[in-house]
């Protein structure tokens, strides 16, 4: 099979250095002839090159196109408006992928202007973590991490393409629509970074900044808030995205807090009742033995 070739990566933050990383860490089988980085900030990748996620700092869009794999690692908005400006210009046998975490608005894009000849897929690492930037990479996350691939269409072989593309990271392909993939992100990502800001602010608008309250923030409260640190353009960006979908998982979520506020004033047996139902959804989802 065809070696990946010159990858280039736009967008030197946590993920596409990770990418990097790994990419400049592959085997030998997997043909990877170099790594070339493009970020807005210089020395964002400047840094990133530094940590070993490329061989070389790109300058300008001619040399980010003249590679054979091209990986958007920017927020969800700026991946679809380097689609509509620069698509069309993607050679052919070549291919796209993109990292953002909604996917519908990005695979349309691809749809309508991808030119004939050349590969693109949507695509989604389920590796990240609240950090930011190329210092927050870690090349461990990537490895065996699910990473979400959704065609452009029917195209067999790009789709081939890209799960070479995952396989080489040492990620998993998991292949789906884009619809499925960003109805259940709404859930199981999107609503988890809202909540975790919102019970931030409550909490804080309650007093516990005063630091004789500040040492009852144990583990429960750090882990349930740790996604309001991530960088809030990027969240907005997917947020926006995935509108549609995060708003039916937000009225779901209302409906779910206005059961259990009914159950607070009935009594404890159908507080535990519904703590109970979540804690059975919660083993059902992941798998989990009761």
């Amino acid at each position: 099979m065809m070696g990946l070739g010159q990858v280039s990566i736009v967008g030197a933050g946590q993920i596409g250095t990770m990418i990097g990383q790994a990419l400049m860490a592959a085997d030998q089988s997997w043909g990877v002839l170099g790594v070339g980085l493009l970020d807005r900030d210089p020395a964002i990748a400047a840094r990133a090159l530094a940590l070993g996620g490329g061989d070389r700092e790109l300058v300008g869009m001619d040399q980010v196109l003249a590679a054979d794999v091209i990986v958007l690692a920017i927020p969800v908005a700026g991946i679809v408006e380097w689609i509509e400006r620069w698509g069309a210009r993607i050679p052919p046998g070549s291919l796209l992928i993109d990292t953002g975490s909604s996917k519908g608005a990005v695979v349309a894009a691809m749809e309508r202007m991808i030119p004939a000849g050349a590969a693109a897929v949507g695509g989604h690492p389920i590796c990240g973590s609240e950090s930011n930037g190329p210092s927050a990479a870690r090349l461990e996350a990537l490895r065996n991490a699910p990473f979400v691939l959704t065609p452009v269409g029917d195209d067999a072989h790009a789709l081939a393409l890209a799960t070479r593309l995952v396989e080489s990271l040492g990620a998993l392909p998991v292949t789906m629509a884009a619809a499925s993939h960003d109805r259940v992100v709404a859930r199981s990502s999107h609503l988890p970074h809202l909540v975790a800001g919102t019970l931030a602010r409550v909490s804080r608008g309650s007093g516990l900044v005063d630091p004789s309250a500040r040492a009852l923030l144990g583990p429960g409260f750090r882990g349930a808030t740790r996604l309001a640190e991530s960088d809030p353009e990027m969240v907005a960006s997917f947020l926006i995205a995935n509108t549609a979908e995060v708003t039916s998982a937000l009225e779901e979520m209302v409906a779910e807090l206005t059961r259990l506020a009914e159950a607070l004033s009935i009594g404890q047996g159908a507080v535990a009742d519904l703590l109970g139902e979540g804690a059975a959804a919660r083993r059902e989802l992941l798998g989990a033995p009761r």
